[in-house]
């Protein structure tokens, strides 16, 4: 799967379940690992982050939703 399709499932996923430990856990790894919650300034963040993100880490954080 190429790079933007991971990104969008990525980001869907967590924007349709962002209480999920899942969205959680991506969420702590990239942005801040003292996060409490997910939620829509925290998912444009994560967009911005997922831009720069290295194709390893992409691949990491789509298994973990995926």
């Amino acid at each position: 799967m190429d790079r933007i399709r991971q990104v969008a499932t990525i980001l869907d996923f967590i924007g349709n379940h962002p209480e999920s430990y899942a969205s959680l856990a991506v969420c702590r790894r990239a942005l801040d690992p003292g996060l409490a919650h997910v939620n829509r300034d925290i998912l444009f963040e994560l967009e911005d982050y997922l831009e720069e993100a290295s194709g390893e880490e992409i691949a990491a954080f789509y298994s973990i939703v995926g």
